[in-house]
C-alpha cells in the first residue's frame, strides 16, 4: 500500500490533478487524473491506495480521456460508429477503451448509426453532385449496415435525384460547344453514371430536359473539330482517302451525316480555290 501525499490541479488542464504518493521516504509523481474521477474515488491527502487501485483508476482514467476526447471529435459534426473507433485508435487507444466508450456513447444518444446515414445522405444531397450510388459506396467505406444504407438512402427519392440530374445535365451540355451534340450528351451521362446516378434517373432526366442540337452550334463545331481531323489526315493522306479519313473522324464524335458532308463540299471547294 501507498499513501498520497500530495495533489495539485494541472495548470494547462484545469480539469485534471496530478496525485502524488509517499514511496521509500520520498513524494513521487504517481498519475494524473480527471476531476470526475477525483470525486468518483473520493481520491484525498492520506488515503492509502494498493498497486491493484492505481491500476484500476489508471484505466478509467484512460478511458474517460477517450471519451472526452470522442466528445470533442463529435462536436464538429455527427460521426459514423467507425469513424470513431478509428480515431481512437490512431490516439492507441485499445479495443477496450473503444468498446467502453462506444457503448457509453450509444447510450447516451451521442453515436446512432442509422440516424447518422440519413442526416449524410441529406447533406450530401444539399452540398455535392453525387448521386446515389457513389454515397452508398461511401456508407459502406464507413462499415454500415445494409439496413442502415438503405434507410439512409430512402432520402434520396428517385425525383431527387432526376431534379438534380437535370441542373447536371444541362450546365454539362453548355461546357462543350465545341462537340458534337451527341457527344456532349454521351459525355454528360457517363459524367452522371460516374458521380453515382442510376441509369434510370439519368434517362428519365434526359427525357424531362429540352434538349436540341443548335444548328449554328453543330456547324461551328462541326468545322472546329473538321478543321483539326483534316489537319491531322492531310499530312499521310489526300484526295478521297482523306475525305474519307475526316469523315469516319467526324462520324466517330457524333457528327450527323448532312453536317459532315457540308463541311467536305465546302472544305473540297476551299482546297481547290
Amino acid at each position: 500500500m501507498v499513501k498520497i501525499s500530495k495533489i495539485t490541479q494541472q495548470k494547462k488542464h484545469q480539469d485534471r490533478f496530478n496525485i502524488f504518493i509517499e514511496r521509500q521516504g520520498s513524494e513521487v509523481f504517481a498519475f494524473g487524473v480527471h476531476e470526475d474521477l477525483l470525486v468518483r474515488y473520493a481520491l484525498r491527502k492520506g488515503m492509502e491506495l494498493s498497486d491493484d487501485d492505481m491500476n484500476e483508476i489508471q484505466k478509467q482514467d484512460a478511458m474517460y480521456r477517450y471519451y472526452t476526447l470522442s466528445i470533442n471529435y463529435l462536436s464538429y459534426r455527427m460521426r459514423a460508429k467507425s469513424e470513431i473507433s478509428d480515431y481512437l485508435t490512431k490516439k492507441e487507444a485499445s479495443q477496450q477503451d473503444i468498446d467502453y466508450v462506444l457503448n457509453r456513447l450509444e447510450q447516451e444518444g451521442l453515436v446512432d448509426d442509422m440516424a447518422f446515414a440519413e442526416v449524410y445522405v441529406r447533406s450530401k444531397m444539399n452540398t455535392s453532385s453525387s448521386g446515389p450510388n457513389k454515397i452508398r459506396q461511401e456508407l459502406k467505406q464507413k462499415k454500415l449496415t445494409e439496413e442502415q444504407i438503405e434507410q439512409g438512402l430512402s432520402q434520396y427519392s428517385q425525383e431527387d435525384e432526376v431534379d438534380k440530374l437535370v441542373n447536371l445535365i444541362n450546365k454539362k451540355m453548355q461546357s462543350n460547344s465545341k462537340k458534337s451534340f451527341r457527344e456532349q450528351l454521351n459525355q454528360a451521362k457517363q459524367a452522371m453514371m460516374q458521380k453515382g446516378f442510376t441509369r434510370e434517373a439519368i434517362d428519365l432526366a434526359v427525357q424531362s430536359i429540352d434538349l436540341s442540337a443548335d444548328e449554328d452550334d453543330e456547324k461551328a463545331a462541326v468545322y472546329y473539330q473538321g478543321e483539326k481531323a483534316w489537319r491531322k489526315y492531310a499530312r499521310k493522306h489526300e484526295g478521297y482517302t482523306l475525305e474519307q479519313k475526316v469523315k469516319a473522324s467526324l462520324f466517330q464524335k457524333g457528327f450527323q451525316g448532312e453536317h459532315v458532308q457540308q463541311f467536305i463540299e465546302e472544305k473540297k471547294q476551299e482546297e481547290s480555290s
